[in-house]
């Protein structure tokens, strides 16, 4: 457990706090004193360039497929004449 999801876990304001904690109990119990990055802490490579590009063409291609699915909602909105797209705040029906 990282001293990030101690604090968490425990309710704990600080880091500080917790590492009080390992300090204090050091002598006790060694293997509590081993503090690790969290997953989210860890440093990733940044993207080299064709991944960049790559990634760039795959969010283009979601934006215009979701761009025509709008146009697609739209029409079918338009000439069935009913409501596709969910309102916000609308009640679920119960079966």
């Amino acid at each position: 457990m990282s001293i990030k999801e101690a604090q968490s876990a425990y309710g704990v304001k600080t880091e500080k706090i917790i590492r009080n904690w390992l300090t204090q109990y050091k002598t006790e119990k060694v293997e509590l004193c081993v503090i690790t990055e969290s997953v989210m802490a860890k440093k990733t490579k940044p993207f080299n360039a064709a991944q960049t590009q790559a990634l760039q063409k795959a969010l283009e291609e979601a934006e215009l497929k979701i761009k025509a699915l709008n146009t697609l909602i739209d029409v079918a909105e338009e000439q069935l004449k009913i409501d596709i797209k969910k309102k916000s705040g609308a009640k679920q029906s119960s079966k």
